[in-house]
């Protein structure tokens, strides 16, 4: 069992749960939850593939690209969401996890020029040949290839889903300009839905969640990447009945597979509802004057 957490530095962590195999661990100090142990070096090439997108199960999605309606109207929503927290177009909008490159695609309709981060080869070629969008493998990569710093960065629903969630914020600050705009959307571990639900909340899912935060862990690690957090609130988002039903499904199989079964890949499947149950959060930070590769 490692004890270290990278968030704050602490070497004492505590059991949190168990979930069959797999073991998370609660750091005292800062409160982030994280997987341990964390998964080796390249696994994730390999569990974020085609099936992850379309398929089902670890966490992933029964049709990704069937739900673009949703994902389009998601996408718009944080175009505008961006904008109020000051992003301005033209600019450079960076999103990191942008899948086939629906939000992008938004982002660009708006005015920004768009470049996205995606490890799955599956869904970059798909962003690549679909929307023209220039898309790096890594963080660090993009950073290289960038013309020069950028106005906005965004990492939705992605930040659990990394090995080291500090070293991506301090690589997202150096991606910005001082004063360029961070978005996380993410899940509240803290929310009263994740507490009510306990180990039966649909977000501890690994190997795929890595970490589970709350609204003070987000802050320490932005605070340590170089972040001004402007604001966290409770957010929204349209998903599919399909996605809903096969989320449910998955965790509670025989309350919700056969309604899965009949109804997921129907039309009604595909009929967009609000996801409003309170544990996503979104995150709007702003990048301080000082960038440097030092830790803090």
């Amino acid at each position: 069992m490692s004890r270290f957490c990278s968030i704050c530095d602490s070497v004492v962590s505590e059991p949190w749960l168990q979930r069959g195999e797999w073991r998370y661990l609660l750091c005292p100090e800062c409160s982030a939850v994280r997987l341990d142990p964390l998964p080796a070096g390249g696994w994730a090439e390999g569990f974020y593939d085609q099936g992850y997108f379309a398929g089902g199960g670890r966490g992933g999605y029964r049709d990704y690209l069937a739900d673009e309606a949703q994902h389009r109207k998601n996408g718009r929503a944080r175009v505008v969401l961006a904008e109020r927290f000051g992003a301005i177009a033209p600019g450079t909008w960076v999103d990191v996890g942008c899948a086939v490159g629906f939000t992008l695609d938004e982002a660009q309709k708006a005015g920004f020029s768009g470049w996205g981060v995606e490890l799955s080869p599956w869904a970059a070629a798909i962003a690549r040949e679909r929307f023209g969008l220039p898309v790096s493998s890594t963080l660090a990569g993009a950073r290289h290839e960038l013309p020069g710093p950028v106005d906005v960065v965004s990492m939705f629903q992605v930040l659990e889903h990394l090995p080291d969630p500090l070293a991506a914020l301090r690589a997202a600050r150096q991606c910005l300009h001082p004063g360029g705009i961070l978005l996380i959307e993410t899940w509240d571990r803290g929310s009263l839905v994740a507490r009510l639900f306990g180990r039966r909340w649909q977000q501890i899912t690994p190997p795929s969640v890595l970490w589970l935060f709350d609204r003070q862990s987000l802050r320490h690690a932005l605070d340590r990447a170089g972040f001004r957090v402007s604001a966290i609130h409770r957010t929204s988002k349209e998903v599919s009945v399909g996605w809903a039903l096969g989320v449910r499904a998955e965790k509670a199989p025989r309350v919700f597979g056969p309604m899965f079964r009949l109804l997921g890949r129907s039309a009604l499947g595909k009929f967009g509802v609000t996801y409003m149950l309170g544990d996503l959060v979104t995150v709007g930070a702003v990048a301080s004057v000082a960038n440097t590769d030092t830790p803090t």
